[in-house]
């Protein structure tokens, strides 16, 4: 039997709390990032999520795995 295997959802909740553990501000991973803080809030707050990269450049900046950001 297959088992299918689930793609990692992107968590804001996840996303702050990864933050938040490396006493960064959302200004601080925006800037490391090289975006616009709002976009951060956005993420965080689940109206949006990362593309592909972004993501990328977000777990850079954060220092941290994929699954400390997903589902």
């Amino acid at each position: 039997m297959d088992r299918a295997r689930k793609s990692p959802v992107f968590s804001g909740q996840k996303l702050r709390e990864a933050r938040h553990v490396r006493g960064l501000s959302q200004m601080q991973v925006a800037e490391k990032m090289g975006i616009g803080h709002i976009s951060l809030s956005h993420w965080e707050n689940g109206r949006y999520a990362p593309n592909g990269i972004n993501m990328v450049l977000l777990l850079r900046a954060l220092g941290c795995e994929l699954e400390e950001v997903t589902e």
